[in-house]
């Protein structure tokens, strides 16, 4: 396949050389030759080879395949799921449960997947791909793995396109471990069915629970921290916007044989039922804020500063001893979530020590030339009386 080549600027090239993976359509020198449809492309510095890309008209960013001149083909996508596998699971010691591709983390942009026991769910962003190499990355999926069932999201949200199935066509639920809870998953849910990412927090979050105490999960969706919580004897108290997902956490719950006056959740705006809880003169040993993203871009970052010193602020007003907050948003970096929170504790009057600052699960992993990938943020902070 003759691939259209597209000249990239010195600042570019280094950038790759420096293990970048992403190069913006401003730094290609001949840009009237960009195709009208998403396409791989070869990057030249010099006229020389650089890199294969993959190219798509609606986004401003190239996503780099390789930087080696080989062909993009089925042991391509082999050596790199199989180098994904091996990570998981000789460094990382994960066994069943993982996530297996995150896209350039393990150099195959635009491809989410993870794995759940038997069944797998991926989120695929790229039309090219699908069309091109989507039963190769299946055919190695299944024969790399024990996997049953492979459930391929397509399309954005809200896009009358049908999901893929592969495998099993009537499997899409299993329990998996977490330490000594149990959740269940089903891949056919919210974006692949369970949010990996906040493994190693919720497991460190036991750390600081005694029994008896009152916690608080603002947020908490399918019930990750409730149920860690939970099974170290606190009574929880869950608050969400969706009551389909509380369903679920109240299965979470249940699955992890904890008594019904032990556990309560909340269908309802975490502002206003905070309020109510403040204005109710409410204490809790520990809070949790685990609010989706406040924002997809750039443009409304203020806002989402805003959406989170508020949330905190009435987190921090109700936690006694151990006030825990998160932020999964991509363009709030550490520094900025962290001057939030502050800025929070001061409005509040309560002094807060930090205990740790972490983020996503190494299963998401972020090479250095890839700052990009890093978006998770989780401070546990001592609440000083």
């Amino acid at each position: 396949m003759i691939l259209i080549k597209l000249e990239i600027d010195r600042r570019a090239y280094n950038s790759i050389k420096n293990f970048s993976r992403l190069v913006y359509t401003k730094a290609i020198k001949n840009r009237g030759d960009l195709p009208k449809k998403e396409e791989i492309v070869t990057l030249t510095y010099n006229g020389k080879f650089v890199a294969k890309a993959l190219y798509n008209p609606k986004s401003v960013i190239l996503k780099i395949l390789t930087t080696e001149d080989e062909e993009i083909d089925y042991d391509f996508f082999y050596k790199r799921i199989f180098n994904a596998k091996i990570y998981r699971e000789n460094i990382l010691n994960y066994k069943n449960t993982y996530r297996w591709i995150y896209a350039e983390g393990d150099e195959l942009p635009t491809i989410i997947f993870d794995k759940y026991n038997e069944l797998g769910a991926m989120q695929l962003m790229s039309k090219l791909i699908e069309k091109e190499y989507l039963k190769d990355i299946v055919d190695i999926l299944f024969e790399l793995s024990d996997l049953e069932t492979i459930y391929v999201k397509r399309g954005k949200k809200g896009e009358r396109i049908r999901d893929k199935i592969f495998g099993d066509k009537n499997k899409f639920e299993t329990v998996i471990k977490e330490g000594d809870a149990k959740f269940k998953v089903n891949v056919r849910g919210h974006k692949t069915g369970f949010f990996l990412d906040q493994r190693e927090n919720r497991l460190y979050l036991e750390k600081f629970i005694k029994e008896g105490d009152r916690v608080l999960d603002i947020c908490c969706y399918t019930g990750g921290f409730s149920v860690h919580a939970a099974i170290r004897g606190a009574e929880v108290v869950g608050v969400d916007l969706s009551k389909k997902a509380l369903k679920l956490a109240e299965e979470n719950i249940e699955l992890n044989n904890i008594p019904k006056d032990r556990y309560e959740f909340i269908e309802g705006n975490a502002f206003e039922v905070m309020k109510e809880m403040i204005e109710d003169k409410e204490k809790f040993d520990v809070v949790i804020l685990d609010p989706p993203a406040f924002t997809q871009t750039e443009d409304d970052i203020k806002n989402a500063l805003r959406a989170y010193a508020s949330l905190n602020y009435l987190g921090i007003k109700l936690a006694k001893r151990i006030f825990v907050t998160c932020s999964c948003s991509h363009h709030v970096d550490k520094e900025m979530f962290k001057r939030t929170v502050i800025s929070s504790a001061f409005r509040a009057k309560k002094e807060l020590i930090m205990i740790d600052y972490k983020g996503q699960a190494p299963d998401h992993p972020i090479s250095i030339g890839n700052k990009n990938l890093e978006y998770l943020k989780c401070i546990f902070f001592y609440v000083k009386n």
